[in-house]
């Protein structure tokens, strides 16, 4: 039977310097970070002829150490470390940063259930949370203000709506214009106040729109996109969130709202990509959306316009 291999005495001497800094930790679970790629692993040195090799590790081993053992709290999963590692600008490997979207960003249906059923299903799950109730009662109020309800009561449609939101998100369609102008009541548009033709118009811009923005799609955003993209996305986000109701922020619990840029940069991305195409659309290639703007002063020159046949030059004046 092998036995464990002894830890490296490099690895023996990081574990001491930690735990003198105060950073309880263990060789087994530095390896277990070294696996993920949360830190990276030491490099092999000879030592000369005979004498052979040693551990060496980075200069700020210890400091990236610390810094992965704050975010893990106890039954922390690794990938969330290694999203908050990110968006503070750490240095992973991209398969890392990768494998963290994905499991974060990939939302698992049972074979036996279409989208719709998976939608109804993860309602029911949140609904069994108190933030989850204080959504819906937030979703609630706002079909309540704005009439769109028709007879219905308020809780049914906000129900309806919450579940339209996560079958986008699990690549599914809204059923048909009337449920999408209730999703767009039920988060808070002032969608009712237009005409009913502008209300439908809107309804069916909004579905193209979110379309784009199934867990798939974002998914694949996150699988393809340059890193730095994502990363430069981030802050993009935290300032987008500063204009989200206080109402709702306050129902996103704080671990979850510390990783919010992070997860929502690739929604960022995917919002520059479809406004591309969109403007695409208006403004097919070869045709010139806008004359160029002149970057020449202004001047007090004169026009000089098209004279007529046989119209006499204009007279010269001095000032």
């Amino acid at each position: 039977m092998a036995r464990p291999a002894t830890p490296a005495r490099a690895t023996k001497a990081l574990v001491a310097d930690l735990r003198a800094q105060g950073v309880e930790c263990s060789s087994r679970r530095l390896e277990d970070w070294r696996r993920v790629g949360l830190i990276p692993r030491g490099h092999r040195r000879s030592l000369g002829r005979g004498r052979g090799t040693e551990v060496v590790y980075p200069d700020d081993m210890a400091e990236r150490c610390r810094r992965v053992a704050e975010r893990m709290r106890r039954g922390q999963p690794w990938q969330v470390v290694a999203l908050s590692l990110f968006a503070a600008g750490g240095e992973l490997p991209e398969e890392t940063v990768r494998a963290a979207y994905r499991w974060a960003l990939t939302i698992e249906a049972s074979g036996d259930e279409d989208e719709l059923d998976a939608a109804e299903r993860g309602v029911s799950q949140l609904l069994s949370t108190v933030a989850g109730r204080r959504l819906r009662a937030l979703v609630t109020s706002h079909v309540k203000r704005s009439g769109v309800a028709s007879g219905e009561p308020p809780s049914a449609v906000a129900d309806g709506v919450l579940t339209n939101l996560l079958l986008v998100q699990l690549g599914g369609e809204v059923a048909d214009d009337t449920a999408m102008i209730e999703l767009l009541a039920g988060i808070g548009l002032p969608i009712a106040e237009l005409p009913p033709d502008e209300q439908v118009r809107a309804a069916r811009f909004m579905d193209a729109v979110l379309g784009a923005f199934s867990m798939d799609e974002l998914v694949e955003v996150a699988e393809g996109a340059p890193l730095e993209e994502l990363r430069s996305a981030v802050p993009v986000v935290v300032q987008l969130l500063e204009v989200v109701p206080g109402e709702l922020r306050a129902l996103i619990p704080r671990p979850v709202a510390e990783l919010l840029p992070v997860l929502l940069a690739p929604l960022v991305v995917q919002l520059g990509r479809v406004a591309a195409r969109l403007l695409a659309d208006v403004h097919p290639p070869g045709q010139q959306a806008a004359g160029p703007l002149s970057q020449a002063p202004a001047t007090m020159e004169p026009m000089h316009l098209p004279r007529s046949p046989g119209q006499p030059e204009p007279e010269t004046r001095s000032a």
